[in-house]
């Protein structure tokens, strides 16, 4: 087994690279399962494609608003792109190598860089940089004029999306191992919600004072790699109710009016969730996907359809959940069963994050760089 130590500007703690986790030194990963024939029971229809100028990492994200979506390239070329034609609204560059981003407002889109600089950019102008005590492997989150960072080592800050003046920052106690994947950082109605280790913490945006939180898994195992169980994007908001995944651990869902948690399932994965009021669906480590009831987490059905192929976290759309694999297909799949109901190729190489609908488009990125787009006919 391998790891990647990382020491931070403030404190050594070792980061463990999902990537990593879990395999055996010199093991071949499992051979991924074979694409079944099945009819099609839904047509859907590419409506744009776009390249980007090089390759997108696993820990990138790209963050959409109402008509468009912001995306990023390792090497820090920042594109705006709008959603119903595949056009290009603005473009820039940071000139450094991107670990986490994008987050996106509509105007602002935020990155943060391998040197640690948290960077914001607006059409074409570099609106400021600053810089932070710690590596980030988490999107920002762009919202209400701020810029929400949610650091390594368990700190959370916010900063004027104007100007990069900081505005609190507040620091919960950290663990020794973190997970160098992307984390759990959203705003929910008037709360911002963001993953601590294995708890839901909802803050007040205004001060970075909490307001309550809720444990979602309880770590377990006789080493730190086994008890890491880190809470993962993305997080699916129904009404009020929160559902997010803990690495490695379980699936659970927190009622945020009561404060309390709903239910909470075994389950072993690093993909974020998707759902409605009726239920919500992850894909596990090796592949299989999952829905449970949203109320009580009682389980519909699992498949197996599409076991070792690199799944995404998945999406609900309409009828179908989508989900992409690391060959570069997207499959639309039965949300009463997981019965693929259509499948199409992009450009042969592992769609990154997971898929978005972005004003009635759906659209997806790969390692490559190229950005799909698919409507139902």
């Amino acid at each position: 087994m391998q790891f990647m130590n990382t020491l931070l500007k403030h404190g050594l703690q070792i980061v463990a690279s999902l990537a990593l986790l879990g395999c055996a030194a010199g093991s071949a990963p499992p051979k991924p399962a074979a694409l079944q024939n099945f009819t099609p029971l839904v047509k859907v229809a590419q409506v744009w494609r776009t390249q980007l100028s090089g390759p997108v990492s696993r820990t990138l994200r790209m963050h959409g608003s109402a008509t468009s979506v912001a995306v990023v390239t390792d090497g820090g070329s920042i594109q705006v792109i709008a959603a119903a034609n595949g056009s290009l609204v603005s473009q820039s560059a940071v000139q450094d190598e991107v670990v986490a981003g994008t987050g996106f407002d509509g105007a602002v889109v935020a990155i943060v860089t391998a040197s640690n600089q948290l960077v914001a950019v607006s059409g074409e102008q570099l609106l400021w940089r600053a810089q932070l005590p710690a590596r980030s492997y988490t999107q920002p989150l762009v919202a209400g004029g701020r810029v929400f960072v949610l650091l390594a080592d368990q700190r959370v800050s916010a900063f004027d999306a104007s100007n990069g003046a900081e505005v609190w920052t507040q620091r919960y106690s950290g663990e020794p191992l973190v997970l160098a994947h992307p984390g759990l950082l959203t705003a929910v109605g008037n709360a911002l919600m963001v993953g601590v280790g294995e708890r839901l913490v909802a803050m007040n945006p205004d001060n970075g004072q909490t307001a309550w939180d809720v444990s979602l898994a309880q770590p377990r195992g006789v080493d730190e790699i086994e008890r890491l169980v880190d809470l993962v994007a993305e997080p699916a908001v129904i009404g009020s109710v929160i559902c997010a995944r803990a690495f490695q651990a379980s699936v659970s869902c927190v009622d945020i009016k009561a404060r309390t948690r709903l239910w909470s399932v075994t389950s072993d994965g690093a993909n974020g969730v998707s759902g409605d009021v009726q239920a919500v669906y992850s894909t596990d480590n090796v592949g299989r996907i999952t829905a449970w009831t949203t109320a009580t987490g009682v389980e519909l059905w699992t498949s197996a359809l599409l076991l070792h192929r690199g799944l995404t976290t998945p999406l609900a759309l309409g009828k179908t959940l989508v989900v992409g694999d690391s060959q570069g297909y997207m499959h639309w799949l039965s949300r009463d069963t997981g019965s693929v109901m259509a499948r199409l190729p992009t450009d042969g190489s592992a769609i990154v994050g997971a898929p978005l609908l972005v004003d009635g488009t759906l659209i997806a990125i790969t390692a490559k760089g190229g950005v799909f787009a698919w409507r139902p006919e």
